[in-house]
């Protein structure tokens, strides 16, 4: 059932919520495509939780382009206390939340609050798109994103890249878990579909960078593990039990092995057109499947 909170208008204010914590290489980008947006934010909070390298300095330089921005210390905080620390000092009643790594669409944040506008909804679950430049990278994307054949807007849960909702809202699903840094984002948007009116809006888009090498995609896949065994979230975890059996099956069946190889290439080179994929894809496989291992193991060792 929908709030239908008698404040919200269309005139009601907007404020995007961003967490960085070195991040020089991506913060410039999304700040550009704020920039860009056909309809601008009343306020801009990005919740610093830390950074060693020059993306405070780099925020600042915004500051003439963006007089909106504000930047504000959240030092040793993890996503979730940084994203709700920025949230309670928001003044709009409206929140858009991204992330560093994406550039949005240019009308990302008119689509993405349109519904709460409207007062059809109290959340928005946006969508994203893996950007991608090189066969490398868009070997990574059926292993991380959601895939066209796998959308289906009824069961469909935003990742904190692109998701709006209202401040209410915010406070009637829990906020987001302060004890997760990982996961956080699927175990809030769940709590939101569950407590509040939430439409899925896919073309509210934002475009994800993906990684440049194998090591930095084994570690995305290991924290991912790590966070859904600490926050729990059973749909994950089945599919994290599935890899420890499959390679219980490879080591008691060995003549298996190849089969394991060619499931990657059958699979998801319906994705990746380009015959890389033939060497890429295996290789892959068994990484993400070697960091779900660690990652779990991790989660099980590490409570936060």
């Amino acid at each position: 059932m929908v709030i239908n909170n008698p404040k919200i208008t269309q005139t009601m204010k907007i404020a995007i919520i961003i967490t960085v914590k070195n991040e020089v290489q991506a913060i410039e980008k999304l700040l550009e495509s704020v920039i860009s947006q056909t309809k601008q934010p009343n306020e801009i909070i990005i919740a610093d939780a830390g950074s060693t390298d020059n993306t405070k300095e780099r925020i600042k330089q915004f500051k003439s382009k963006l007089p909106q921005l504000k930047l504000i210390n959240a030092k040793g905080t993890n996503r979730s206390q940084g994203r709700n620390k920025a949230i309670a000092l928001a003044k709009s009643e409206i929140i858009a939340v991204t992330d560093a790594g994406c550039t949005l669409k240019n009308d990302w944040l008119e689509k993405i609050t349109r519904p709460i506008l409207a007062n059809r909804a109290d959340s928005v679950a946006g969508f994203y798109l893996p950007e991608t430049n090189n066969a490398f990278s868009r070997c990574t994307v059926p292993f991380v994103a959601v895939m066209p054949n796998q959308f289906n807007p009824k069961t469909y849960l935003p990742s904190s890249r692109s998701i709006a909702f209202t401040k209410t809202a915010w406070a009637l699903a829990g906020k987001y878990p302060r004890n997760l840094n990982y996961c956080e984002d699927l175990i809030f948007a769940k709590n939101l579909k569950t407590k509040t009116t939430m439409i899925v809006e896919p073309k509210a888009l934002v475009y994800w960078q993906q990684n440049k090498n194998l090591f930095q995609f084994f570690r995305q896949i290991s924290r991912y593990a790590r966070g859904d065994i600490q926050a729990r979230y059973w749909p994950h975890i089945g599919k994290i039990a599935t890899v420890y059996l499959r390679y219980a099956i490879l080591i008691t069946f060995p003549l298996l092995i190849p089969l394991y190889l060619l499931f990657p290439i059958i699979k998801h080179a319906k994705y990746i057109p380009h015959p890389v994929c033939l060497v890429f894809l295996p290789l892959f496989q068994i990484t993400a499947d070697l960091a779900v291992i660690h990652g779990s193991i991790s989660g099980l060792i590490r409570k936060k």
